[in-house]
Order: C-alpha cells, then sequence, then structure tokens
C-alpha cells in the first residue's frame, strides 16, 4: 500500500514539473524579442509611437532616415531606412504613418511593408501627426497650416493655416477637438481646432515657455508639452491642466532636446525621443 502511495505521488510530482516547464515556455514563446541590428541607432530622433500589444517603440530617427523599432530593454532594428526627413510618427489599425518631408507614408507594424504614401501638396516639412477614426492630423511649421489625410480614399484638406509655425498635434476625443501648438519665442500657445464647426481659436497662450514641440494627454487630468526654450538649451516638459485654464508647471528640465513625446497608460509613463542626447527617454508619473 505504501509502496503504491509512493509511487502515485512520484507521478505527481513529475507531471507538475513538465506541466510547469510548458507553461513557461509557452510564456517566453509568446513574448516579443528583438534581434538587435548594431546599425539601428538613434541619430536626432523627433517623435516616438507606442504599440500597447507588442509593448514595441516606433521612433523616427532623422539623422539616419529611418524610423528605429525597440523594445524598452533594447533590440532595436530598422522598420525602413529609405525615408527623407521622418518626423511624426502615429499608429492607427496597426499600420505606423510617418510624416516624411512633403508626404505621409504608412507601414504595417507586422512585416514593416509600405503599405500607404501619398503626397501633401503645398507642404515643405511636415511636422507631426496624430490620428482620429480615419483621418489623419498633420501640421506644417514652415508653411504654418494643418493637413487633414483620409486613410482610405488618400483625400488630403488643408483644415487651418490660422495657427503660425504649428508643431505638436492631439485629438482631444472628449471635446472631440483637434489641439495644436504655436511653436514661437514669444506669444506661442495652445490652439483648438473644431472639425464641425472648422474653427481655429487660441485655447492658452504660453509666455514663459517659447518653441512648444508636442503635446500628450494622459486620459483624464493633465497635459503635458515639451518645449525647448529661447536658446534652444533650456529645455523644460509642462504640465496643464486639462480644461487649459491654468498656467503651465515645469516637471523635468533638461538639455537632451526632448522632442515628440506619448503617454503609456498601462505604465503611467510618458516616453520623450531626445533629439539631443540621441536616446529615449521614459519618465514615471506621480499621481
Amino acid at each position: 500500500m505504501y509502496k503504491l502511495l509512493f509511487s502515485l505521488l512520484i507521478t505527481l510530482s513529475l507531471f507538475s514539473t513538465v506541466s510547469g516547464q510548458d507553461k513557461e515556455a509557452k510564456k517566453k514563446k509568446n513574448k516579443k524579442t528583438l534581434s538587435a541590428d548594431p546599425d539601428a541607432k538613434l541619430q536626432s530622433p523627433h517623435d516616438i509611437a507606442f504599440d500597447e500589444k507588442s509593448g514595441l517603440f516606433f521612433i523616427s530617427s532623422s539623422g539616419n532616415h529611418g524610423i528605429i523599432k525597440r523594445g524598452r530593454r533594447g533590440g532595436a532594428v530598422f522598420v525602413t531606412k529609405d525615408l527623407v526627413h521622418p518626423r511624426g510618427v502615429t499608429i492607427l489599425n496597426s499600420i505606423l504613418y510617418v510624416a516624411d518631408s512633403n508626404r505621409v507614408k504608412g507601414f504595417n507594424i507586422k512585416d514593416n511593408k509600405e503599405v500607404f504614401n501619398v503626397e501633401v501638396k503645398g507642404s515643405k516639412a511636415l511636422h507631426a501627426i496624430t490620428c482620429n477614426g480615419g483621418l489623419l492630423y498633420v501640421s506644417d511649421k514652415e508653411v504654418s497650416k494643418v493637413y487633414s489625410v483620409n486613410v482610405k480614399s488618400e483625400e488630403v484638406e488643408t483644415i487651418t493655416s490660422d495657427v503660425p509655425s504649428p508643431t505638436g498635434v492631439y485629438f482631444d476625443k472628449k471635446s472631440k477637438d483637434l489641439l495644436i501648438l504655436s511653436s514661437l519665442e514669444t506669444a506661442g500657445g495652445v490652439y483648438s481646432y473644431s472639425p464641425k464647426n472648422k474653427t481655429t481659436e487660441l485655447k492658452l497662450q504660453v509666455v514663459d515657455f517659447p518653441y512648444l514641440e508636442d503635446i500628450t494627454f494622459n486620459g483624464s487630468l493633465s497635459y503635458y508639452i515639451t518645449a525647448w526654450g529661447a536658446d534652444h538649451k533650456e529645455n523644460v516638459i509642462i504640465k496643464i491642466n486639462s480644461s487649459l485654464s491654468r498656467e503651465p508647471r515645469i516637471i523635468q528640465s533638461s538639455s537632451d532636446g526632448p522632442s515628440g513625446m506619448i503617454y503609456i497608460k498601462r505604465t503611467n509613463e510618458l516616453a520623450i525621443a531626445s533629439e539631443y542626447a540621441n536616446n529615449l527617454n521614459i519618465i514615471k508619473l506621480g499621481y
């Protein structure tokens, strides 16, 4: 009897060990990993997009004309390195859209194939890009225009030319307005464009922080904005309340050229492309 019980215990123990190993192997298999490309190094990174499913970052790297895909702990590869001057990036329905000189290009984030390529006539240096539904919104500070691009029909439209030197753009799903930064040495600020009424208005003038660069939202209480400073050396990240009714306050000062930025909800972090330092900077936010 004791021999039988002992034999059963040994069998159960072995089954448990094998089962645990199988589960661990499945976990490892399901993890997204990247093989490192030694040439995939950030050079003057401008903007950043984040894929929630894979946990991967997609960063425009203007200095080597590419888009670099990387994990949080490294393992970087090129999505493409055949662009002209990539700046803004955003992800919509598994397509990475890139503001590249005077064109908007799209790449499937699963196989890196180019699937979209539209010229934005009249533009010179497309800057930032964001999306809502089937529309992309792209700014061009050199011609002081913001465009919409329909991803299905490929129709391009100038939606406003009333924002001087527009840079960062963010679509506010609650108000259904497009927020647009005006990047000036003095009298810059945050504008809003209503797609419904086709009107543009200044929501908040930002006097103390020249050359606003990009904007993101934490989904509830605050907007975060990168600013370069009058001499492009006193760089800051500022925080403004969701109603854009209070003066902004600094949450971080730096000299590494914070440019494009995105909020990561699941970790409550800001991911920032640092143009001077050629790196990805991640800031944990407080509540």
